[in-house]
Order: structure tokens, then sequence, then C-alpha cells
């Protein structure tokens, strides 16, 4: 099991390194497929964790959006709505959350300052790497790392609702997660 978290946690930083390289609202969504594919063939926990990432996504596209209508974000000094490929790295995290990532659950204040760290210094690379650029070069990493800090305890906590369905009758488990366990 803990090759299975490694795996995961290897593979969103690939998926993520490649989104944000591409930068293409083309290219982008076909990475994110194909990882989701990947994901659910080896490691996902059926349609509770398909939810999970959909609801997870819902959210962070909204919070993109949002970052980019207050002037959190720009693009490359511009005002803008956020850009697909930036929308597709939502769901590709929110996969971390009940692998990678569920160490974290339960552990509020060692989420939120490992969130509001990795949070700013992901937004922080991801600016350098690409053509957002953050409104403000001191507030922008602060807003987001306050932004981190609640968030990530929170998409774990919302996580725990969404383990342990093992009815075959509720969820579906690919053949080739039972035969990698």
């Amino acid at each position: 099991m803990q090759r299975a978290k490694i795996a995961n946690a290897l593979s969103f930083n690939l998926c993520w390194f490649a989104i944000v390289m591409t930068q293409s609202s083309i290219i982008a969504p076909v990475i994110l497929v194909v990882y989701l594919w990947a994901h659910f063939a080896f490691l996902g926990s059926g349609k509770s964790e398909l939810l999970l990432i959909a609801m997870v996504a819902v959210i962070g596209a909204v919070l993109d959006q949002l970052l980019f209508l207050f002037g959190v974000f720009n693009l490359e000094g511009q005002p803008a709505m956020a850009p697909l490929w930036l929308t597709c790295l939502w769901p590709v995290f929110a996969t971390t959350l009940l692998h990678a990532f569920e160490f974290l659950r339960g552990r509020v204040y060692l989420a939120a300052g490992l969130g509001a760290l990795s949070g700013a210094l992901s937004y922080i690379a991801g600016a350098r790497l690409t053509v957002v650029d953050f409104g403000s070069p001191l507030w922008g990493p602060v807003v987001i790392g306050v932004m981190w800090a609640v968030l990530f305890p929170w998409l774990l906590k919302l996580s725990t609702r969404f383990t342990g369905v093992r009815d075959p009758l509720q969820s579906w488990e690919p053949a080739a997660r039972r035969a990698y366990d």
C-alpha cells in the first residue's frame, strides 16, 4: 500500500509538471484524461473517489476564477479568466486526497501548515514557469498560503466522507487495481 501512495505522489507531480509546462487548453485536458484513466486503473477507489474528484474540480475551478477576478492572479500582467489548463490541475490534485495525503487526515494543524507552505510554493513555481503571475508579488503568495491553510484540511476532511465504499453494488474496482494490491 505504501508503494501505491508513493506512486500517487510521483504521478501527481509528473502530471502537474506536464500540464504546467504545456499551458495548453487542448493538451492539458488530454493529459488529465490519461492521468485519470491510469489513476483509476491502478489506484482509484471507484465511484466514491470519482465523485470526490468532481467536487474538488468544481471547487477549484470556482476558486481559480475568484482569484483571477479579484486580481490575485493575472495573465501576462492583464486581468483575465483562469485558463482551462490551470483548472485541469484540480482533479489531478484531488487524486492525492485518498492516497498520498491520507496520512494528514485528522492532523488539522499539520495539514494547515503543509497546505500553506506547499500551496504557496506550488503557485510561486507555477507563476515562474507560466504566463500566470501574481497581481502583487508580496500579497499574492500570502493570500494563496492563507487560502491553502484553510482549504487543504477542509478537503482532507471532506475526503473522509468518500472512503470505505466496498459494496460491489455501490462501487467498482478495476481488475488492474485488484491485481496491484
